[in-house]
C-alpha cells in the first residue's frame, strides 16, 4: 500500500505536467513538450512565419556572429546589422540565403545520431552553427550545418539536380536524429564569417531617390528628380548644376544602376588600414539623398596609390567604421570577394561609371515635338527658302511653289528630315559657352532650320563646317555648340526640287486618247483609247494588230503610266543625266484631250516622257527619266521599266 507522502508527490508530478501543458498549449501547440511532429522524406525541415524574425546567430571555426534585422518605422522597411564581429551593415543577400536555406530545404534522407560519424559528417570541430531567434528571444530554428554529403538530388518534376548537407537540429525535442537536406550555403560562412559583412558600400531604394551629386578636382554636378507631367512616368531627372540641363534616361539608369550594384573586393576596418594622405580637393565624391531625408550618403573615394593602381580605397558616411577597396578599373579576370553574388554579374568599377555632365546630358539635337509642328523654314546659302507648312495638325504637310502657292511635297524627303532632327545624336558637345563663333563655321552659317509649333513656339538651329570639315550645330539664343556627323546634313533637303511631289505628271485616265511607245530595236507602237467606251486600236510598223492586243495589259500599263512615280528627282545640271537622256532607250508620246473654259474639249496636246539606263552595266538597276522640256530628271528603277516595256501582244 502506498504512503501518503508518495501519493502526494505523484499529485504534484501530474499537476506540474498539467501546468505545463497549459502554459505549452497557449504557445499554439504542444511541440515543446513531446516535440514536434515527425518530419517525412521530401517534407521542410523547418516551418515557421518570416514577419517576425529578428536575430541570427552564427559561429564557425571559432568565429561568433551576432546579426540583428533592426526596422525603420519611418520608412516601413528596415535592414540587417552585425553586432559582432563587427560593428557593420550585414549584407543582406547573406541574411535571405540563411533564410531561404533555412526554410527551404527539404529532407532527402533520415540517419538516426546513433548511427551516423559526426567527425565525418562535418558536425564537430569547425561545424557551422546557426540560430535564428523571433523578437521576444523564441528559437525559430537551431541547428548544426555539416559537410556535403553524396547524395545529389533531383527534383521529379523540374529535373533540376541539388547538393545535399547533413543537417543536425539542435532545437528542444528535435535532438537525436541528423538529416541529408537539400541545398548548400557554406561558401557565406567561410573565411572568418567575412562574407557576411556588406561588400556594397550604398543600400538604397532607386525610386525613393531625390538627387545624386557628384564631385571631384574639377567641379561639382548635381542631378535631381523633378516633376514632369508629359512624361508618362511624373517624374524625370535633369542636371541642376553646374547647368540646367536635360538628361539622357538610359546614362542616368546606368549610373543609378551601377552605384546600387557596386561591390567592393575587400571591406576592411578602419583601424586594420593605412590610408593614403592626400588633398582633400583631390578627392571624389559621389552623395546619395532619399525623398525626406534631410542628410545625404556620401560615398568618399581616394586617389589611387600609384597610377597603375586597379583598385582604390573608399569610406562612406554612414559606415564609419569601414573602408571598402573598389575597382577602378574593370576587372574581368580579378577574383570576387563576394560569393553570393552571381557568378555572370561583373563587377561594376569606378571608370566605368557614367559621372560626368557630357556623359549623362540629353545627347539627342533636338526634342522637337514633331506632332505639334506647324511650319519647318530651310535657309541654305546654296539655294532659295523652303517652307514646308500644314494648316491643322490633322491634315497633310505641302511646300511652298515658286508661285508661292502650296502644293504635295515628297513625303520620304519630310520624313528624312523629321528623323534626322529627332532622332540623331550629337557626336560631341564642343562648348557650353560659345562666344566666337567664327571656329566652327557659324558667325556665317550655311544652313539654318526654323521650326514653328502651333504653340507659336519656335526653335532656331544654325549649321556651320569648320576648317577641318567638321559639321557644328547650335541652337539661337544658347551658347551651346555640339559636333555632327555628316550623314545629318545628308539628310537634309536643302533644294526645291528635292521636295518636289515624286508624281512626275498626274493625268486623267479618262483624258488619254492614246500613245505611242518608241522602244529601242523595236518599231513604234501606236495605241487609240477610250476609257469611257473601253475601246482599244493598236498598230504597229503600219499593221493593225487590235484583235492581237492583250487589253487586260494595256489596262496595267495605262494606270502605271498616267499616275507615273519616280523615286526622286535630280539637280537642273546632273551631267549623268543630262548624258544618259541624250540616247532614250524608251519614248511615250501621250495624247491628251484638252478643254476650253466652258469644260468643252478643245484639241489634243502631246506629253512626252524619255527613259534611259544610268549604265551600260548588265545589272544596271536606275533609271533616268524627264518629261518634256522639264529641266529636272527624275530616277524610276529597273522594275517599273520593265513594266512600261511589257509586251502587249501575245501570251506572254
Amino acid at each position: 500500500m502506498r504512503s501518503i507522502p508518495f501519493t502526494l508527490l505523484l499529485l504534484l508530478v501530474t499537476a506540474g505536467f498539467a501546468v505545463t501543458a497549459v502554459l505549452r498549449l497557449s504557445e499554439g501547440s504542444l511541440n515543446r513538450l513531446f516535440g514536434p511532429p515527425a518530419i517525412g522524406i521530401g517534407e521542410n525541415l523547418y516551418r515557421f512565419a518570416t514577419d517576425d524574425i529578428h536575430r541570427i546567430r552564427l559561429s564557425g571555426n571559432g568565429v561568433q556572429a551576432d546579426c540583428v534585422f533592426e526596422k525603420d518605422e519611418l520608412r516601413k522597411s528596415g535592414g540587417w546589422r552585425m553586432n559582432k564581429p563587427w560593428q557593420d551593415r550585414m549584407d543582406p543577400r547573406a541574411a535571405d540565403l540563411i533564410l531561404q536555406f533555412t526554410l527551404g530545404t527539404r529532407v532527402v534522407d533520415i540517419i538516426p545520431d546513433s548511427k551516423i560519424d559526426s567527425r565525418k559528417a562535418g558536425l564537430r570541430d569547425g561545424t557551422i552553427g546557426v540560430s535564428i531567434e523571433d523578437r521576444k528571444g523564441k528559437v525559430l530554428a537551431r541547428y548544426l550545418l555539416g559537410r556535403r554529403t553524396q547524395w545529389v538530388h533531383r527534383d521529379p518534376e523540374s529535373g533540376v539536380e541539388d547538393a545535399t548537407v547533413f543537417i543536425q537540429p539542435q532545437d528542444d525535442g528535435r535532438k537525436g536524429f541528423t538529416y541529408a537536406s537539400t541545398g548548400d550555403i557554406h561558401p557565406i560562412f567561410k573565411d572568418g564569417l567575412r562574407h557576411l559583412r556588406d561588400h556594397h558600400p550604398f543600400l538604397f531604394n532607386p525610386n525613393a531617390l531625390e538627387t545624386l551629386r557628384i564631385q571631384n578636382g574639377e567641379g561639382e554636378m548635381l542631378l535631381a528628380r523633378t516633376d514632369d507631367y508629359s512624361n508618362p512616368e511624373g517624374q524625370v531627372w535633369r542636371i541642376t548644376k553646374p547647368l540646367e540641363l536635360r538628361t539622357d534616361p538610359l546614362a542616368v539608369k546606368k549610373l543609378i544602376e551601377d552605384l546600387f550594384k557596386l561591390r567592393a573586393l575587400k571591406v576592411i576596418d578602419r583601424s586594420e588600414v593605412t590610408l593614403p594622405s592626400d588633398e582633400v580637393s583631390s578627392r571624389q565624391r559621389i552623395a546619395l539623398k532619399h525623398r525626406g531625408e534631410t542628410e545625404e550618403v556620401i560615398l568618399e573615394i581616394l586617389p589611387p596609390v600609384t597610377l597603375e593602381a586597379a583598385t582604390v580605397f573608399a569610406t562612406v558616411s554612414n559606415r564609419p567604421g569601414t573602408v571598402f577597396e573598389l575597382p577602378l578599373k574593370p576587372l574581368a579576370s580579378a577574383p570576387v570577394d563576394d560569393p553570393t553574388a552571381p557568378v555572370d554579374d561583373g563587377l561594376v568599377s569606378l571608370a566605368g561609371l557614367p559621372d560626368t555632365v557630357n556623359e549623362l546630358r540629353n545627347p539627342m539635337l533636338t526634342n522637337i515635338a514633331v506632332e505639334a509642328l506647324q511650319g519647318i523654314l530651310i535657309a541654305s546659302s546654296t539655294s532659295s527658302e523652303i517652307l514646308l507648312a500644314r494648316e491643322k495638325m490633322d491634315e497633310e504637310w505641302q511646300v511652298r511653289n515658286p508661285t508661292g502657292q502650296l502644293e504635295p511635297l515628297n513625303l520620304l524627303a519630310l520624313n528624312r528630315l523629321l528623323v534626322a532632327i529627332t532622332q540623331t545624336k550629337v557626336a560631341g558637345f564642343v562648348s557650353d559657352a560659345a562666344v566666337n563663333l567664327a571656329p566652327y563655321g557659324l558667325e556665317r552659317p550655311p544652313l539654318k532650320l526654323t521650326f514653328i509649333s502651333f504653340g507659336s513656339d519656335r526653335i532656331e538651329l544654325i549649321f556651320g563646317q569648320s576648317r577641318d570639315g567638321v559639321w557644328h550645330a547650335m541652337r539661337v539664343g544658347i551658347p551651346t555648340v555640339v559636333k555632327l556627323d555628316d550623314e545629318f546634313i545628308r539628310a537634309i533637303a536643302i533644294h526645291p526640287w528635292q521636295w518636289r511631289h515624286p508624281s512626275v505628271w498626274s493625268i486623267p485616265a479618262v483624258d488619254l486618247a492614246g500613245f505611242v511607245r518608241t522602244m529601242e530595236g523595236r518599231p513604234p507602237l501606236e495605241i487609240g483609247y477610250k476609257l469611257v467606251a473601253d475601246s482599244w486600236h493598236a498598230r504597229e510598223n503600219g499593221i493593225d494588230r487590235s484583235s492581237e492586243l492583250a487589253t487586260d495589259r494595256a489596262n496595267r500599263l495605262v494606270t502605271l503610266l498616267v499616275d507615273l512615280q519616280g523615286e526622286t528627282w535630280v539637280a537642273p545640271d546632273d551631267e549623268a543625266a543630262r548624258n544618259a537622256l541624250a540616247r532614250p532607250v524608251l519614248t511615250f508620246s501621250l495624247a491628251v484631250m484638252t478643254y476650253d473654259d466652258k469644260g468643252e474639249e478643245s484639241g489634243i496636246s502631246r506629253r512626252l516622257l524619255q527613259l534611259a539606263p544610268a549604265s551600260d552595266r548588265p545589272d544596271n538597276s536606275l533609271f533616268y527619266g524627264r518629261v518634256d522640256q522639264d529641266p529636272h530628271a527624275f530616277v524610276l528603277g529597273s522594275e517599273t521599266v520593265r513594266l512600261l516595256a511589257v509586251d502587249l501582244f501575245g501570251d506572254d
